[in-house]
């Protein structure tokens, strides 16, 4: 027997529940008195009895004080119409979720003439009436998914009695028990569309498994005639995380094995690293999170795809697209910070990106604390490549620096509402105003709710691979006690890259193959090339899987840091005499190359520091010794002894300088040379200022060819002439000096430019 009380005659628990006083009893022997006399000696089981006034408590709900089981059916008359129980119950007393998002109800043993009653009750916390929802065709045992942000609205996902499409043999009676409508279309202010000033607001509703039949209380209340079971649904308010998390990926060859298989977000993490630095051709993922979006979402999903939404998979991200397209008040944005002058910024396009560009994936259900009845996420992954043709509006650059906000629309003093018409209203087409502010609002922001954001950045860099000693040529050079090749990347470690070493030992070659080493940004590999020979020469070649990378000479040295070194011999000069005014052609240095690489240096000449100086530059192979001599420099010093040194490479060799007269020459202005004088001594004196003068010329010219220069700019093949540019490298080449064949320490070889 179902026994209905009026709220002001009611207590209520701590939970919210009506509870009857003892009077109350009274009046339910009474009524049952009353009714059992009309009814007359004939029933065969209890009747059903209406009061008037308050919400209904049904027989077999849990919240009813003895939880008994629903009474056998029976058939009562209103009105010639004739209503009969049901059988039905909620698996829970209470459903919570998220307003905005999808709720999972259970139920079981529901009859197949039954119907799910949502909202209708009047609040026993504050005595203000919910307005009427939505009545829904249920049975059986299982379950329905009711997306709240689309309940009471012409685009819901339930069978709703309010569709045209959908059968239901509906009653509304008022408190006399006169029929005011006998379906929902009917009924005034049928809906909670129609009831309430926006979306489903978070809020306790009533949901009451019921034979169809309805009464509407002064009050606004609705309560069903007939209860076989009755609970709660709860909705929270939506939160919001102001925080973005960030972190790159490799591309989808990587993360699944070049097999074109699916991804999941761990293997996305697994394959990434946590940095907002994205290599070029790798792909960025930026986690927002916000509830309340996800009923909204999982309708495009579906209208979009006929996918729907569940913790822990990839959807299409086009239903993304038309959650950010239509009047929700969410916002994201992904723009370009630093674009240069004149130049536009490159902003995703995510309405318009390739499925193979941008992805979309759900956070994992064991990720969140959210009770087992709410179905929505919670977080979603948004999965951005950065190849060329990728999503942007502009191909993203290395050195380019991208903004990244998520909002929600929303301004204080002003609420979501349905746009005003008849019938249920469309979900997705807001109240407008003058300044038409609230068509960007967020249906769940309370009116004292502003907007809010999350931020955050990324940039992009160059994909390389930065070998740390290779020459200018771009050999690379090993270490004959290590055998390592090493460098730093941008690549992430999961790139599948391997080496392979070959070198020919008196005609038999030796092949060697290693895998590339990644970590925190540095790379190695083994070529295998360990206690070999200094000066043994191999070839290089890089694969990923089992496309060719890059190719080059391998060259093993005993000093990596070092490998090309001059050296002046044991056979360079040392001391030197002369006579004032010839030339230094018997002084002669021999340089040798002690390293295992051709080298190019600076050989210099300094003679009584500064008063001859002469500088050359130097080719030498390994095992091949130039012998440099001095034959055009002229010694135009008054005799006496003068240090020099030769110098090259950091070495330097100290010898001495004898500068003796010239026994043909007399001195003008040696003492006594007037009184030696004769006619023949005359003519000699004369003709030795003749010599004198012929000899400072000369002198002259040398001293000038020596400072512009001269023969020892341009002499020799192996030196480069004058003017010649410097090789320009987009990268630090160490401490060396680069001159043509020199080797380098450092070289950067970029993936995907070598080949």
């Amino acid at each position: 027997m179902t026994s209905r009380l009026s709220p002001d005659d009611a207590e209520t628990d701590t939970a919210g529940t009506p509870r009857a006083r003892l009077s109350d009893l009274r009046v339910v022997f009474v009524a049952l008195a009353v009714l059992l006399s009309f009814l007359g000696a004939g029933a065969t089981g209890p009747a059903a009895a209406t009061l008037a006034g308050g919400d209904a408590t049904g027989i077999g709900d849990p919240a009813s004080a003895g939880g008994d089981e629903v009474s056998p059916a029976i058939a009562t008359e209103s009105d010639g119409v004739v209503s009969r129980e049901i059988d039905g119950s909620f698996v829970r007393p209470t459903y919570t979720g998220t307003a905005g998002d999808p709720v999972e109800i259970r139920y079981s043993n529901v009859d197949d003439s039954a119907y799910l009653l949502i909202g209708g009750n009047r609040l026993t916390d504050s005595g203000e009436t919910v307005g009427f929802v939505d009545v829904v065709r249920v049975s059986g045992t299982g379950s329905t998914t009711i997306n709240t942000r689309l309940l009471g609205t012409n685009q819901s996902n339930v069978e709703s009695c309010g569709a045209p499409d959908v059968d239901c043999d509906l009653r509304f009676e008022n408190e006399d028990g006169d029929v005011i409508a006998k379906n929902l279309s009917e009924l005034p202010g049928a809906t909670g569309a129609g009831g309430l000033a926006r979306p489903l607001v978070p809020q306790r509703y009533r949901l009451a498994i019921t034979n169809g039949t309805f009464v509407v209380r002064d009050s606004g209340a609705v309560d069903p005639f007939e209860v076989s079971s009755e609970s709660d649904l709860v909705l929270r308010k939506p939160t919001f995380n102001d925080s973005v998390e960030a972190f790159t990926t490799a591309d989808s060859e990587v993360t699944t094995d070049g097999e074109g298989g699916t991804e999941s977000l761990g293997a996305l993490r697994d394959n990434g690293l946590d940095r907002a630095a994205v290599t070029k051709g790798d792909r960025v993922v930026l986690g927002f999170e916000s509830t309340g979006i996800w009923g909204a979402l999982s309708h495009f999903a579906e209208r979009r795809s006929g996918e729907s939404i569940e913790s822990g998979t990839q959807i299409n991200h086009t239903a993304l697209a038309a959650l950010l397209e239509a009047e929700e008040g969410v916002s994201l944005r992904v723009r370009q910070t630093n674009p240069g002058r004149n130049e536009r910024a490159a902003e995703l396009d995510l309405a318009n990106a390739d499925p193979d560009d941008v992805s979309l994936y759900l956070a994992e259900a064991e990720s969140l604390e959210r009770g087992d009845s709410d179905r929505a996420p919670g977080r979603f992954y948004l999965v951005i490549d950065t190849s060329d043709g990728g999503p942007f509006t502009d191909d993203p650059e290395p050195g380019d620096e991208f903004a990244v906000e998520f909002a929600l629309e929303g301004t204080e003093g002003d609420q979501y509402g349905f746009r005003d018409g008849e019938g249920a209203p469309d979900a997705f087409e807001p109240k407008s105003i003058a300044d038409d502010r609230l068509s960007e609002q967020y249906p769940y922001h309370e009116s004292a709710d502003g907007r809010v954001s999350a931020e955050a950045s990324f940039s992009v860099r160059e994909r390389y691979l930065r070998y740390d000693h290779a020459t200018a040529d771009g050999d690379l050079l090993v270490e004959a006690d290590n055998g390592t090749i090493a460098g730093t990347t941008s690549i992430l470690p999961v790139t599948d890259l391997s080496a392979t070493i070959v070198r020919d030992d008196d005609g038999s070659p030796s092949r060697t193959e290693s895998e590339l080493a990644i970590a925190d940004g540095n790379f190695s590999v083994d070529s295998g090339l360990t206690n070999v020979t200094p000066g043994t020469r191999a070839t290089y070649r890089l694969y990923r899987g089992q496309s060719l990378q890059d190719s080059r000479t391998i060259v093993v040295v005993d000093d990596a840091e070092n490998p090309a070194r001059l050296r002046l011999g044991a056979e360079t000069t040392t001391n030197l005499t002369v006579t004032r005014g010839d030339s230094l052609s018997n002084l002669s240095a021999t340089v040798r190359n002690v390293g295992q690489l051709r080298t190019r240096e600076r050989l210099s000449l300094d003679v009584a520091d500064g008063e001859i100086v002469e500088e050359r530059h130097v080719t030498v192979d390994p095992g091949a010794p130039n012998e440099e001599t001095f034959g055009e420099i002229d010694a135009d010093l008054e005799p006496g002894e003068y240090p020099y040194v030769l110098a090259i490479d950091g070495q330097r060799v100290e010898g001495t300088l004898t500068v003796e007269a010239d026994p043909s020459v007399t001195r003008v202005d040696e003492p006594g040379a007037e009184e030696e004088g004769s006619a023949a001594a005359d003519g000699a004196a004369g003709d030795g200022e003749s010599d004198e003068g012929d000899g400072e010329a000369s002198g002259d010219e040398s001293d000038d060819g020596g400072s512009e220069g001269g023969p020892s700019e341009t002499g020799g093949d192996d030196e480069a002439p004058d003017g010649e540019p410097a090789t320009l490298l987009p990268f630090g080449i160490g401490t060396r000096e680069t001159f043509g064949g020199t080797v380098l320490v450092g070289a950067t070889y970029l993936l995907g430019h070598w080949v």
